[in-house]
């Protein structure tokens, strides 16, 4: 075996770079950043030799990575968590507007039939399946309660709406009101079977409208 001369170049470490490659990865893949940091440290320890001297400055680099990595992370959460909130705030309204859309389509298939529309939910074969986040009014005394959030069904009236909820002559109105955020605020929609002003925005017949917007408020 021949020997290696004394003044051969020495290869340098890859823990180093490993430390940086890790580094750069943990800002999506968070998990992969303390491994990051650690190996850089043990890096530095070990600068003193031949191996790790020539890539001190990436195990350097990989530690300043952390420092910005903590500040980073703690603004793209102040900003990405209230719009994840919002966002399934907003999903949840949905439902809302879904089952009123049904309850709208049960009450103009019942008055094709009756001439008149129904005064409860059981009257026009209208049911909320699964487990609802809101509680829907669809008559004067017709509630259906939430089923998923503690809103009392006397919450309804926080919507200001029961004078216009219920038949009405020729048109019928109803409601669906739930806490969706665990706020102190409902959210609140209407449907009427004919075209109104509300607030100064004209809203057709069969349209969901939202009085109270318990996403924003």
């Amino acid at each position: 075996m021949t020997p290696q001369p004394l003044n051969a170049p020495v290869k340098p470490s890859a823990l180093p770079l490993v430390a940086l490659i890790l580094g750069v990865f943990g800002f999506c893949i968070p998990p992969l950043f303390p491994i990051a940091i650690i190996l850089a440290i043990v890096s530095l320890v070990k600068s003193g030799e031949p191996a790790f001297a020539a890539r001190k400055t990436l195990s350097i680099i990989t530690l300043v990575m952390g420092l910005v990595y903590v500040p980073v992370v703690g603004i793209l959460a102040a900003i990405a968590i209230p719009n994840f909130i919002r966002f399934q705030a907003r999903s949840k309204q949905a439902e809302c507007k879904s089952n009123l859309k049904s309850a709208y389509l049960a009450q103009k298939s019942y008055f094709a039939e009756k001439d008149v529309y129904g005064e409860s939910a059981e009257e026009i074969g209208f049911r909320v399946e699964g487990r609802n986040r809101y509680a829907y009014r669809i008559g004067a005394d017709s509630v259906l309660p939430a089923t998923l959030t503690t809103t009392p069904t006397a919450e309804l009236e926080a919507a200001a709406l029961l004078e216009e909820v219920g038949v009405h002559g020729d048109a019928v109105t109803m409601t669906c009101a739930g806490n969706i955020d665990n706020d102190a605020t409902l959210d609140v929609w209407s449907i009427s079977s004919e075209q109104r002003n509300v607030n100064g925005e004209v809203v057709p017949p069969g349209t969901p409208f939202n009085h109270v917007n318990d996403v924003q408020d």
